[in-house]
């Protein structure tokens, strides 16, 4: 009988990284959403704000894609 916990398999640590940080760029996203329809953010500084996020998330993404890559050694 083998009472060990079983280690998580890489993928799915990789998978639930993607997920963490996709969440919170939907979480971000939805933030300034909701700050521009009650007009604390001016709709011309969104759009600025709306490029540097989605840097951010793409930025995210390939940092958890290079943490999976080195985890798995």
């Amino acid at each position: 009988m083998n009472l060990e916990p079983e280690k998580p398999s890489g993928i799915r640590v990789v998978s639930g990284t993607a997920r963490v940080f996709a969440s919170l760029a939907i979480l971000a996203l939805a933030g300034i959403a909701i700050l521009v329809v009650l007009d604390v953010i001016p709709r011309e500084a969104f759009a600025d704000v709306a490029g540097k996020t989605a840097m951010v998330a793409g930025i995210c993404a390939v940092t958890a894609v290079a943490i999976g890559f080195l985890s798995r050694r």
